[in-house]
């Protein structure tokens, strides 16, 4: 069977070096540039006559409040370096992190939390989400799995997990998280901020979300604010079973 040879229109057929370079990039169609250009703009064309336009979709773009050329673009090369379907890029971690839990989640239902968390996943499921929308967390040591199993109850639709925890760098098994999530019909979401691919990849492991902060590893330094999260789309923030991700800049 004659290999497949690298094309850039698949990134299936494509190493990480080169999915980095060429993950989410376009031929520019009004320069001809190679290179996706930055585009500054904060609206764009509408048909004459625009009655049947969906003024939430965010792609084509029409108001960057909803989203822009880069973004898209952006989270066209990140979904592909995670192996995911689809990413979404929002303005903050907190906000990737929000969008996650308030898609999947509803009054009553219930959560299984790794007891080593962001601050801000702890405030969410310590405060805001029991006091203002009933749902309940129970927080457990993510590396002893018959914690985990004996923490589930009929009405648990998520399990959150850091793939290495903020701050004891604690190393969680994905793969024998997402199994006892999906036993229990819940969805496992994982925080890769200390991972970014090529380092690992939980979605290849069975997790149904995953959310970085791109300001981390991704970036590499502190100058800009990024996160996002990738997932299948069914999965998504948009609404999983191919992966795909959360992010924010």
């Amino acid at each position: 069977m004659t290999p497949q040879r690298p094309d850039k229109h698949l990134p299936q057929s494509l190493a990480l070096h080169s999915l980095a370079v060429h993950g989410g990039n376009r031929v520019d169609p009004g320069t001809g540039a190679i290179r996706s250009p930055l585009v500054l703009a904060n609206s764009y064309a509408l048909p004459d006559d625009p009655a049947d336009i969906s003024w939430s979709r965010t792609d084509p773009p029409l108001y960057t409040r909803n989203s822009g050329t880069n973004q898209l673009l952006l989270q066209d090369k990140l979904a592909a370096l995670e192996g995911g379907e689809d990413a979404l890029v929002l303005a903050s971690g907190v906000a990737a992190l929000h969008a996650v839990f308030f898609t999947h989640l509803r009054t009553g239902d219930h959560v299984i939390i790794s007891d080593i968390t962001y601050e801000a996943t702890w405030r969410l499921f310590t405060e805001l989400l029991p006091q203002r929308y009933n749902i309940e967390a129970t927080f457990v040591d993510s590396t002893d799995h018959n914690a985990v199993r004996a923490a589930v109850r009929p009405n648990t639709k998520l399990v959150h997990v850091e793939a290495i925890a903020n701050p004891t760098t604690r190393v969680t098994d994905i793969a024998a998280l997402a199994d006892i999530a999906h036993e229990a019909g819940a969805i496992l979401t994982v925080d890769s901020t200390f991972t970014p691919p090529p380092l690992y990849r939980p979605l290849a492991d069975g997790a149904d979300l995953v959310i970085h902060s791109l300001t981390k590893f991704i970036k590499g330094t502190a100058t800009r604010w990024a996160v996002r999260s990738s997932g299948p789309r069914s999965s998504s923030v948009l609404s999983r079973q191919t992966p795909w991700s959360t992010s924010a800049e």
